[in-house]
């Protein structure tokens, strides 16, 4: 979309201390953010998880839910929420506010393991 400029954010893994900062639009829906951090999780050292390079490599990680956490700072901590999850109808306009307090706003990221088809059985 036109005049909708890029902006920086930080998403982290629930749970961990496993986080990485990736350049989002406004304009992206939900796929695109996740497969975004679907790739930066998998590769970045900042979201290397400890004992990964012994798990099976047809172990895949997805992302599941996605949640912003909102930044409590110059926001009426009664009204505004403490965090919203992403669905394909909020996405953008969720995406217009952290833009507005860039830095400020987390994504807060679930990943979802898929077993491999012979331990399944």
């Amino acid at each position: 979309m036109a005049g909708q400029h890029e902006f920086p954010a930080l998403f982290t893994i629930e749970g961990s201390n496993r986080h990485e900062i990736i350049l989002v639009n406004p304009g992206h829906d939900l796929e695109e953010l996740r497969k975004t951090m679907e790739s930066l999780a998998e590769s970045s050292p900042n979201c290397h998880e400890w004992g990964q390079k012994f798990r099976s490599k047809d172990v895949k990680e997805t992302v599941g839910e996605i949640k912003v956490k909102w930044a409590s700072e110059g926001r009426d901590k009664q009204l505004f929420p403490k965090e919203t999850i992403l669905t394909e109808d909020n996405c953008e306009p969720v995406l217009r506010m952290m833009a507005v307090g860039v830095g400020k706003d987390v994504f807060d990221i679930k990943l979802e393991r898929s077993e491999p088809e012979k331990a399944k059985k």
